[in-house]
């Protein structure tokens, strides 16, 4: 009877807490597999261990304690992640701290050497560092920032905040945050092939940004109250400025910097500054890859132009390739140009003119072979842009440009008929990212995503095909023409019946399936000018408001 009685309680009492350790000194060393080996600041606001970053991949890291998924601020190892067995983080006699991974490799080191006592602490700021019996600092982490500065980090000549790959992708990423060889603060593309400068804005003067080049010292530092202050003038406050909100600045993987302030009662995070107040996620360089067109209304989305396709189906980046090569020969016999209403590429001109015709303009680009492309200013100034390279593209309404793609005469023929001046349902424009807001699950964002996605690839007839398939047959009326018959049930409250019943869609997201049907009725319409643009689309499915019905006389429903 013992026996049961002790294994009984055993069972029911809970497991040891996990202790977390206060330091490591010479010759400690930290275990991937020990869930209780990893550092916690004074008042617990960081911590810093073995962090998971995929299958089987592990970096060591310092994250913010009580932040929604545990949010990081630094990464030893960010581009070599180390065995989830056997890998170690020790502090060896020699005061040199080394990450190993399971065969025992050397992945990461500070490489320091030191006499005496050394202990490896993770302070109330975030900065891991080893200090002697002095409390003299020999190495920190604060010294090497991977993606974020933290409040009272010195951001120096040497610091660089480099991005993540993407938003779940660890790697180094291809965007900078940087002093540029000007002394000036710069967020920089870099990328496997070209590297350009993207804010602040490089077509006016240093000075013109309120910037000064003129400074030897390249330093700049985040306060606790959120006060940025830089020694090239460039300066900003958080939104929520004072003391009090734990906060992070961040080179984002879409190439945005962001100032974050924590919610330590959900763990959330709000974005509390961005450059310039609003960013158009377009002007970020590499977004879209060659020829790729960003078109931001109001998300950021990526298509290419007509006679172009996607490079890399997964991959933006990678931009778009022509159905012909473009070569300087093809270029050499008969030549046209495509023409892209409110659009620019930016950067690459190796000519200017101004007080010119289009004509005249066009002439400049066929004279020779280096030309890919001009851009033509249609606010009557005349200017005249012809360009080398067509990268960085970015289509707005109100932009007074049109851009003219230089292609083979064929290709022109062949795709004129097919391109629309205007973003409508298209399958060739693809949102390119995410909105920033972190904490949470299922928020409208989440849910808006899903359904753009479906609407874009007008998955209703994949919800409803089977459900007209049985049914033409039926009490119908003889109506066998789908979009017509979706429309007759979704005005008589039938949603369940349109909607192929192998979804298992529930009562509660009937009234969502009738938002997404209507306005996929409006995607099909034959005439493309009552079709609506992508932001009313965004709109309706975000608040999931029925759109007003559309005509069924005269349309696409006779």
């Amino acid at each position: 009877m013992l026996i049961p009685l002790l294994l009984a309680f055993f069972s029911v009492w809970p497991p040891p807490p996990v202790m977390a350790l206060q330091r490591l000194t010479s010759g400690d060393y930290m275990a991937v597999e020990n869930a209780n080996h990893f550092l916690v600041s004074p008042n617990g606001t960081f911590s810093s261990g073995f962090y998971r970053v995929g299958n089987n991949s592990y970096c060591y890291s310092i994250w913010f304690t009580n932040s929604f998924n545990k949010t990081l601020v630094w990464m030893a190892n960010r581009d070599k992640p180390v065995n989830g067995e056997q890998s170690r983080l020790t502090l060896n006699a020699d005061s040199n701290l080394v990450l190993t991974d399971a065969d025992g490799t050397v992945v990461w080191s500070t490489d320091t050497v030191s006499d005496g006592e050394i202990e490896l602490r993770l302070l109330e700021t975030g900065n891991l560092v080893l200090m002697n019996q002095s409390q003299h600092f020999i190495w920190q982490s604060f010294d090497f920032p991977t993606d974020t500065l933290l409040p009272g980090q010195r951001f120096l000549k040497s610091s660089t905040l480099i991005s993540m790959r993407t938003q779940r992708t660890y790697l180094s990423g291809f965007y900078y945050f940087k002093f540029n060889d000007d002394n000036v603060l710069n967020l920089i593309y870099n990328g496997p092939s070209l590297s350009s400068v993207y804010w602040p804005y490089t077509m006016v003067l240093v000075f013109e940004n309120g910037r000064t080049p003129y400074n030897s010292s390249r330093i700049a530092i985040l306060d606790e109250m959120g006060g940025f202050q830089s020694s090239d003038r460039f300066k900003f406050n958080a939104t929520d400025y004072g003391f009090g909100p734990k906060r992070r600045l961040t080179m984002d993987y879409d190439g945005i910097l962001r100032l974050y302030s924590l919610d330590e009662a959900t763990g959330a995070w709000k974005i509390t500054w961005v450059p310039d107040g609003r960013v158009d996620a377009c002007m970020v360089h590499g977004l879209c890859g060659d020829y790729g067109i960003c078109e931001y209304n109001p998300f950021p989305s990526c298509s290419c132009p007509p006679g172009f396709y996607r490079a890399d189906s997964s991959d933006w980046t990678k931009g778009c390739k022509p159905l012909m090569n473009l070569t300087c020969e093809s270029m050499s016999k008969e030549v046209d140009f495509i023409q892209l209403p409110n659009t620019d590429y930016f950067g690459y001109d190796w000519s200017y003119a101004q007080h010119v015709s289009i004509e005249v303009c066009r002439n400049i680009c066929l004279s020779s072979c280096e030309c890919s492309g001009f851009g033509y200013a249609v606010d009557g100034s005349g200017q005249c842009y012809p360009k080398s390279a067509l990268r960085n593209g970015y289509r707005k309404p109100d932009l007074a440009v049109k851009m003219f793609m230089k292609v083979p005469e064929a290709m022109v023929k062949s795709t004129m008929d097919t391109y629309s001046n205007e973003l409508n349902c298209s399958m060739e424009t693809e949102l390119v990212m995410n909105t920033h807001t972190e904490g949470g699950k299922g928020s409208k964002f989440e849910y808006m995503g899903l359904l753009i996605g479906v609407v874009v690839a007008i998955g209703v007839s994949e919800v409803v095909f089977v459900g007209f398939r049985s049914s033409t047959t039926g009490d119908d009326g003889g109506c066998v023409d789908l979009v017509k018959w979706i429309m007759k049930n979704v005005e008589d409250g039938e949603v369940g019946k349109v909607v192929d019943s192998r979804l298992n869609v529930e009562e509660d997201q009937r009234k969502k399936m009738k938002v997404l049907l209507k306005v996929g009725l409006q995607c099909v319409r034959e005439d493309r000018n009552l079709r609506p643009v992508m932001s009313t689309i965004v709109e309706l499915l975000a608040c999931c408001e029925e759109p007003e019905e559309p005509d069924v006389h005269g349309d696409v429903y006779d």
